[in-house]
Parts: C-alpha cells; sequence; structure tokens
C-alpha cells in the first residue's frame, strides 16, 4: 500500500514539473468515475494532499440503469475523506448520435468538457485522472492499428493539456502503475469500486483490444504489454526531438498570413528533410481543422506530392473542409470558402468596368484602382517609378480607360522590351499565382491593355515629353493601406 503512495506522489510532483507547476500547491480536481483507477488514485491522492486541494468530480454518462448508483458511490468516498465534490449527467447517447460520433468519443468529450468547467470553477489549473500502464499499452496499439506515426506511438503523456482547453492540465500519476497493482490496493485498503458492465462489451473497439487481442498477441510474447510501453517511451523521446527541429523550422518558414489562413515559403519547406516536411504539413493543416478533427497518412501524402511538384495552381483538399493551395513561393492553408481573400487584387466579376479620370474602381477584398491626371508629370520621376503599384501611362486625346479581365490569347508588349508577349504567359512569367490569374486585373483602352498592375506597363502607354494626356494608376489596399 505505501509503495503505491510514494509512486503517486513521485509521479505527480513528476507530472506538475512536467507541466511546469513545479512549485504549484493550488486545487487538484480529480475525475473519478468509480471504477478502481480513480478510486484507487483518488485515495492516494488524500494521503498526499491536503483536503482543502482536492475536488472530487463526477460524470454520469447515462449509458446504464444503474449509472446512478456510481455518482451515489463516488459521493460517498467524497464526503468520507472530506473532500468538495460536483457531479453532473450527460446524455451521452444523444451527444453521440446528434454529432455522428462513436459513443467513446462523445463520452470522451462530455468528461473533457465536464472537467475543465469544474476546474475553472475551482480555480484549478490541472485535472488528475486514473490512466494505468496497461491503458497506455493498449493506448499505444490502439494508435498503431490505426497507422498512427511516432506521435501516436508515444501514447499517452504523464503531464498534457486537456484536450480542447490549452489552459488546462492533465496529470496521470498512475501510468506506470500495473492495472493488478491497483486492484490489489484496492482489496487492501477496503475500497469498493464500482464494475461497469460496459468495460467487456465487445462492441467497443477498445475492449475488443483489451480482452480479445492483447490476450492473442501476449500468446506470442508475453511481455507484448510492456514492450508496447517500451516503444512508447522511445517514441516519445524521438517525438520530442522532432517536435524542437519543427518548431525551428516553422519560425524560418511561416509567412504572415490574414487571419484563418497559414501560409508557408514553398522553398524553404522544400528544403526540409522528409520527416519535417510532412509534420510541417499537418501542423499547418491542423491550424486551420476544427477541434478534433485528424488527418491521416494518405491525406498528408497527397498534399506532399503536390507540394513537391513543380506546377503551381495545385489544390489539395484536407478534413474539415480545409483546402492546401500551392503557388510559386507559398503553400497556403484555409477553411471553409476557397476564395482568394485580400492576398492579391482581383476583380468582383469578369466583365469591363469603365476606369474615369480622375475616378475609383473597387476591387475584391478591400483593393482598389484609382486614376488621376497628371498634368506637368516629372519625366525623371516617371523614368525612376519603382513603386510596383503606381504606374504612370500617357492616353491618347479622350481615350477611355476600363478594368477587365485578360482575354483570351491577348498580347502585352511589356516597356522597353520591344516585342509583344502573351498576357497569360507574362502572369506565369511573373508567377502570379494559377488561382489569381482568371480574375487580376487588366486595365485597358478598347485597342489595348495598358497594364497589368503590379507587374507590366505596356510601351504603347509609354510617357514621352510631348504627352498630352498623363494618368497616374494607382492599385491599393484600402483596409491595410498600400500593397
Amino acid at each position: 500500500m505505501k509503495r503505491l503512495v510514494a509512486a503517486v506522489e513521485a509521479a505527480l510532483q513528476q507530472a506538475l514539473a512536467g507541466a511546469g507547476l513545479a512549485a504549484y500547491d493550488g486545487p487538484l480536481v480529480v475525475g473519478v468515475s468509480g471504477g478502481p483507477d480513480s478510486l484507487a488514485l483518488l485515495d492516494c491522492l488524500a494521503r498526499i494532499c491536503p483536503a482543502e486541494r482536492l475536488v472530487v468530480a463526477h460524470l454520469d454518462h447515462a449509458l446504464r440503469p444503474m449509472s446512478a448508483e456510481d455518482t451515489a458511490l463516488v459521493a460517498r468516498a467524497a464526503a468520507a475523506l472530506s473532500l468538495r465534490f460536483a457531479a453532473e449527467r450527460a446524455d451521452v447517447a444523444t451527444l453521440a448520435r446528434d454529432g455522428r460520433q462513436s459513443l467513446e468519443t462523445a463520452g470522451r468529450a462530455a468528461r473533457y468538457d465536464f472537467l475543465a468547467r469544474v476546474a475553472h470553477a475551482a480555480g484549478a489549473a490541472a485535472v488528475v485522472v486514473g490512466h494505468n500502464a496497461d491503458d497506455q499499452a493498449e493506448t499505444i496499439l490502439f494508435h498503431l492499428l490505426r497507422g498512427a506515426g511516432v506521435g501516436g506511438l508515444r501514447g499517452m503523456a504523464a503531464a498534457a493539456p486537456l484536450p480542447g482547453r490549452p489552459d488546462l492540465w492533465l496529470l496521470r500519476p498512475l501510468l506506470g502503475v500495473a492495472r493488478t497493482d491497483i486492484e490489489a490496493y484496492c482489496a487492501q485498503t477496503g475500497l469498493q469500486p464500482t464494475t461497469d458492465a460496459s468495460n467487456i462489451d465487445p462492441t467497443f473497439s477498445r475492449n475488443r483490444l483489451r480482452h480479445e487481442l492483447l490476450p492473442l498477441l501476449a500468446t506470442f510474447n508475453p511481455q507484448i504489454a510492456q514492450q508496447l510501453r517500451e516503444t512508447g517511451a522511445l517514441a516519445a523521446a524521438e517525438d520530442e526531438l522532432l517536435s524542437e527541429l519543427e518548431d525551428v523550422a516553422w519560425r524560418e518558414i511561416a509567412r504572415p498570413s490574414p487571419p484563418e489562413q497559414v501560409r508557408l515559403g514553398r522553398d524553404g519547406w522544400r528544403n526540409q528533410p522528409l520527416a519535417l516536411r510532412r509534420r510541417l504539413l499537418r501542423r499547418a493543416a491542423a491550424a486551420c481543422l476544427p477541434a478534433g478533427a485528424e488527418v491521416g497518412f494518405q491525406t498528408i501524402e497527397a498534399a506532399r506530392r503536390t507540394a513537391e511538384g513543380a506546377a503551381s495552381g495545385g489544390r489539395v483538399s484536407l478534413p474539415g473542409g480545409v483546402v492546401m493551395d500551392v503557388g510559386y513561393e507559398a503553400l497556403t492553408f484555409r477553411r471553409g470558402a476557397v476564395a482568394l481573400g485580400n492576398e492579391w487584387p482581383q476583380l468582383t466579376a469578369p466583365t469591363p468596368v469603365a476606369l474615369t479620370v480622375p475616378g475609383v474602381v473597387a476591387l475584391a477584398g478591400g483593393w482598389r484602382l484609382t486614376a488621376e491626371p497628371w498634368p506637368h508629370p516629372d519625366l525623371d520621376a516617371v523614368t525612376a517609378n519603382a513603386e510596383m503599384w503606381t504606374a504612370v501611362v500617357a492616353l491618347e486625346a479622350n481615350a477611355a480607360l476600363f478594368v477587365r479581365p485578360r482575354a483570351p490569347g491577348e498580347r502585352i508588349r511589356p516597356l522597353g522590351l520591344g516585342g509583344a508577349t502573351k498576357l497569360k504567359e507574362v502572369m506565369i512569367d511573373r508567377k502570379i499565382p494559377a488561382a489569381a490569374r482568371a480574375l487580376w486585373p487588366v486595365v485597358a483602352t478598347a485597342e489595348y491593355p495598358v497594364w497589368l498592375p503590379g507587374h507590366v506597363l505596356d510601351d504603347r502607354a509609354r510617357v514621352q515629353p510631348d504627352s498630352a494626356s498623363v494618368v497616374r494608376l494607382r492599385c491599393s489596399w484600402v483596409a491595410g493601406g498600400e500593397c
């Protein structure tokens, strides 16, 4: 008995230190179902911590006719130890049906949500639960069967952020203790845990793994549970190292991006080792995904192959309505509508719009094109202009300007090059993203394109000393100033 209490005390202090709470002496919420693991954990913690530090929390999942008796059992255990007690009932079956989830997933989400609310009400920084060494082996095997990478094979951590609540910590001080030792402790101390019949129901995946697969594997290797845990320990150390390398790479290649988007520098991403390329893609996708959504290996591989390809304009659909767009210079992840947002100037429709002088044409995403007369241009300033989003053009008398998309096969005569080239080829050469080309605005007269904003001015619109009608064009982003 004393050995288990000492093991829990040491593991709790180590878990608190791992959470950065080594000096923490505030409240701890203890999740107690009434089973052997949680009752033994509660009993050990009550021998370690003052009563005022502990809050017992129990969620009734309403999945069994006798579940109310479990609540009463936990309430009596808390009262016997003079501990605060919080309980709640959740209709997990309805939650699972409405959310199109398994009972296990819905129950886990409801439980963590309840524990988080109890912790916030108590002013606690951490929640303590009774996952044990056998649970760890089962978790690792479960992840292996699902095809998890090193991050999944590490199993459960002794200290980790509470799922969905990064401001709270989830501590597991029994992870190094076998289920048989916990049951022996309950017998020695006179604890009378509840027996949950659902723990042997073969319709639950984990029960089949526990009662069927692991015993079968033990016929091949009697130490299978221990070796699964050792695999988890190795994977955890390697995952920590890869996470550190991933953080360094992320800081190097992550680009500023609009809200709800993630952008990675494509060349920098390509220069990373394969393992980091995969992890960086998964991290970028996860930043846009709804809570709980996962990205499988095949999806990440499809994204990787597309991003590594030479072409621009590729797109990969990810879970949760997230897409990855491949540009020349960046990989862009966004959730929801695949509109281009305010990253580039885009027409609101593919129809020509008159641009008067002076005048303004509104573009999508807060952009605009403006035209203003310049009666007495400074030719030196015009020649030296280095602002890609400003152009000074000479027009024929009474020539009208329009803003429109490029026409099929349309050509432009880039200033100073002495020849004509297709606008489409200019867009490709200038690495305008494929998704943005169709509605990229072109300023034109009725006869020819005058300016491809941000890129090329037509030689026919060159300002000469005797130019009679000179116009300054500007493309700008209204919400954020000049582009």
